[in-house]
């Protein structure tokens, strides 16, 4: 007898615990529940079609609405602050950059879920924005002392930067007072070459034309020659004597590749007139500097 109340009282704790959970099923999914949350959407700053979005960060008040299970889980909505992807959302035109109501939708459903329900007032959220510029800046060469020659030698071309102006985008604001740089590394450098260097990082928000630009110098071992040139005067030739210091790589030239000399009339009697033709090349004295023709 005792075994058959038993089993009765196990059938109605049962009953009794379906019925609880029927109960309690109906109830949730009959749950429906509103909040009002205000939420902010980050679009943070880049070049788009031909206006600069600036860092910024827009309010927005929505209504959510949610019914059955998911009105039980609504502590998701304590997390206030989105970052969209401006490069898939946000749209533009010649004034302003802004979301419309479908990519709202979209950026809420995406953060929180698509079991919920949004609305909010207005049909469109603009986003702080100006237009860009493009300006053609002088480049810097910065820590030029990092280039060093070794210690016989003289530059004669110091270091140069090809192109020296580049073109670069941003807002204007920023362009004004900003200048593209080239920072040297430590290099020894020797005879006529071009290296290509990295552009600086460049600040947020400014774009350039290119990365790399080309440093061109030439430096070469200094000497002094001596050196015995013929001057024809009227079918005949006077010697000449040049003492000249320059760059051993032209110096090791025939004179007349560096040097121009010519007679001039100077009070009934020829001087010598001697001028440099190559870069680094000094004429330090000559002899003789008058004939009697």
């Amino acid at each position: 007898m005792s075994k058959i109340f038993s089993n009765k009282g196990l059938e109605a704790l049962l009953f009794i615990g379906f019925a609880f959970a029927v109960w309690l099923t109906m109830r949730i999914s009959n749950t429906e529940v509103t909040r009002q949350i205000n939420v902010e959407l980050i679009a943070v700053g880049r070049a788009v079609d031909e206006l600069w979005l600036e860092d910024s960060t827009q309010e927005l008040n929505i209504l959510i609405e949610a019914s059955g299970l998911d009105a039980l889980f609504m502590d998701r909505f304590n997390q206030r602050l989105i970052t969209f992807n401006s490069d898939d959302f946000l749209r533009t035109s010649k004034l302003s950059a802004f979301l419309l109501n479908v990519d709202i939708q979209t950026i809420l459903q995406q953060e929180y879920g698509r079991e919920y329900r949004f609305n909010w007032s207005g049909d469109s959220l603009i986003f702080p924005s100006s237009a860009l510029v493009s300006k053609t800046l002088p480049v810097a060469l910065l820590s030029p002392e990092n280039i060093s020659i070794p210690e016989s030698h003289r530059w004669i071309q110091r270091p140069t930067l090809e192109p020296d102006s580049i073109e670069c985008m941003g807002p204007e604001a920023l362009l004004v007072d900003f200048q593209p740089s080239i920072t040297a590394p430590s290099f020894v450098w020797d005879g006529l070459d071009q290296k290509e260097l990295p552009l600086d990082k460049l600040p947020r928000y400014i774009s350039a034309n290119v990365n790399w630009l080309n440093i061109s110098a030439s430096a070469d071992a200094w000497t002094e020659v001596q050196q015995p040139v013929n001057l024809r005067y009227q079918n005949q030739d006077y010697p000449i004597i040049l003492w000249l210091s320059g760059p051993m790589s032209t110096l090791v030239n025939s004179p007349e590749s560096y040097v121009d000399l010519e007679w001039r009339m100077e009070d009934q009697r020829l001087r010598v007139d001697i001028r440099s033709l190559a870069t680094g090349v000094e004429v330090l004295n000559y002899e003789p500097k008058y004939v009697q023709p």
